[in-house]
């Protein structure tokens, strides 16, 4: 059960994407909020309270946010594979390009898409459409080789062979069945 949610093995497609995104949301805002109430024991603190509990916050969130980065890079990864892209230089190429917009907007802030969000809209469009392309993006259908190899015909003349060796007789082999073309991929084939 845990590797499903830590490894970065394997494939997921766009509903099991939008589910573990969607449950990965909601166990953090559950946990953030649970640290809130144990922290400051469910009432609003006063100004004295105020910095031991943020900092006791603070510590809470520095444990959560490294499972919590974890488990959201594992989930692209999975989609990523799922598509047919490289996950290994897609994340870290989209991570650089965050890194480059958030650089250049503290650089140049009217490039900002408002104060102090520190992203500009090239960012925030590229962000906005590998998200897209996360949900929507159709999966490639699974690998048969025997819908792959099953179209390469037999060899049609008997295979040369050296003259000292001897014939040997062999069985005609039996046809494989054939295993019926997988549809091409498209918007509705798995379903959203």
């Amino acid at each position: 059960m845990l590797a499903a949610v830590f490894s970065f093995r394997g494939r997921l497609n766009r509903i099991q994407y939008f589910l573990g995104s969607w449950g990965l949301g909601t166990a953090m805002i559950v946990l953030v909020v649970l640290a809130f109430l144990v922290v400051f024991g469910g009432q609003l603190p006063d100004r004295s309270k105020l910095v031991g509990g943020a900092v006791a916050l603070l510590l809470v969130l520095l444990v959560l946010a490294p499972m919590y980065f974890w488990v959201a890079f594992s989930l692209q990864a999975r989609r990523f594979r799922d598509i047919g892209w490289e996950p290994v230089f897609v994340i870290p190429a989209w991570i650089g390009l965050d890194i480059v917009d958030r650089v250049v907007v503290m650089g140049a802030p009217q490039l900002a898409v408002a104060e102090g969000t520190g992203i500009s809209w090239l960012g925030l469009l590229v962000n906005a459409g590998l998200g897209l392309c996360l949900l929507f993006w159709p999966g490639r259908p699974p690998f048969d080789a025997a819908a792959v190899f099953d179209d390469v015909p037999p060899p049609s003349q008997p295979q040369s062979r050296p003259q000292d060796q001897p014939a040997v007789a062999r069985a005609p082999a039996a046809p494989a069945p054939r295993a019926a073309s997988p549809a091409p991929a498209g918007f509705g084939r798995r379903g959203l």
